[in-house]
């Protein structure tokens, strides 16, 4: 039997989302902790790179994902 992946891609489902005057894409989510690595851009440039707990997320957004 094949184990799950304790992380998924997020990468190649290209999910954005606004939160004030920036562009959260999610890039991977790991299951083990319940976090989510993102991508924060602000006026489309790169700001840098940060995690997120799985809570955080917007309801929309983590229908999208459904980890469970």
């Amino acid at each position: 039997m094949a184990k799950k992946k304790p992380i998924i891609d997020l990468k190649s489902k290209n999910i954005m989302y606004q939160e004030k005057d920036k562009t959260i894409k999610l890039l991977s989510f790991k299951k083990s902790n319940m976090t989510i690595d993102i991508a924060i851009y602000e006026s489309g440039k790169f700001i840098k790179n940060s995690n997120i707990v799985f809570a955080h997320l917007p309801k929309n957004i983590k229908s999208l994902i459904k980890p469970l």
